[in-house]
């Protein structure tokens, strides 16, 4: 008989809340929990079950979220014939404890656009356009409620927004995330304690930033960086501007310092028909590039 039998467990956690406009509004606590092994039906003879994965993903707010995941091994380290460690037939809970602590690792991201910015510095009247449009949005849901669901929605036809001196509002669309991630794991590179059976646990944390902007609707730029603090330099960092040339797209993209230096140019035709319609131009990874 083959096959694995996978056991896990997931849900998540939402409150409910009225507004003033007697709407309801959803609020997520816990976005993601879930609990996960699994089981080997055809290893009979060694190693049948996997590890125990739990991960836990929150969703505090709309911009803001936190997430961790955490492994527990099921089999126990022991030594072979030669003194080296290896991962024994004894499953840990034959020895009384739960499972071995393989690591975990945990992350925060946030991010900041123009709506955060509009929601911390906006005032109230952004408060209320934003209020009104989610009330029409919800009337026009409700009002859909009882048509035909193969009925076609046309799409709606709006004027293009004007200040208060009546001139067309200006808009450059942007964001930025940033996150945090932490993790331990076991430093296999030392000596396992012999009494416990356990390595020694070493950790690594970076910062990571990415950001996105719309000069205008045909112009977008877009950089990634970072920084790990264990090596205490610059993670891989990439620059990519795009341009839309209506039948055809042009795209650049470089990396001018961190462990691999490159560059690329491509322009090409939109249409799927037409794929392979482009010009590419792009480094090796092996070439020493020099930047002037």
């Amino acid at each position: 008989m083959q096959g694995v039998v996978s056991f896990e467990l997931s849900n998540n956690l939402e409150m409910k809340y009225r507004l003033k406009n007697d709407s309801i509004k959803k609020i997520s606590l816990i976005d993601e929990l879930k609990f996960g092994i699994t089981y080997d039906l055809a290893a009979k003879k060694k190693h049948p079950w996997g590890d125990l994965d739990m991960n836990i993903r929150l969703k505090l707010t709309k911009d803001y979220t936190f997430s961790m995941n955490a492994k527990f091994v099921t089999y126990a380290y022991t030594f072979d014939k030669d003194g080296n460690v290896v991962d024994s037939d004894r499953t840990e809970w034959s020895y009384g404890r739960f499972g071995r602590f393989q690591g975990w690792s945990s992350s925060y991201s946030y991010t900041f656009s123009n709506d955060t910015w509009k929601k911390w510095f906006g005032g109230k009247d952004e408060e209320k356009n934003e209020e009104a449009s989610y009330d029409k949005e919800n009337t026009e849901n409700n009002a859909d409620g009882g048509n035909d669901g193969n009925a076609t929605k046309q799409k709606e036809i709006k004027p293009a927004e004007v200040d208060k001196d009546g001139y067309q509002v200006f808009k450059m669309p942007w964001s930025i995330n940033q996150s945090y991630s932490f993790s331990i794991h076991e430093d296999k590179s030392k000596p396992i304690n012999r009494h416990s059976m356990r390595y020694p646990f070493t950790y690594t944390h970076y910062l990571n930033v990415s950001g996105n902007l719309k000069i205008s609707s045909r112009w977008s730029f877009s950089l990634n960086s970072g920084y790990d603090f264990q090596a205490k330099e610059i993670t891989q960092t990439s620059c990519s501007v795009s341009r839309d040339l209506h039948c055809f797209s042009m795209s650049a993209s470089f990396s001018p310092f961190g462990k691999w230096k490159y560059y690329s140019f491509t322009i090409g035709a939109t249409s799927s028909l037409l794929h392979d319609l482009r010009w590419d131009k792009r480094s090796q990874t092996s070439n020493a590039i020099q930047w002037y």
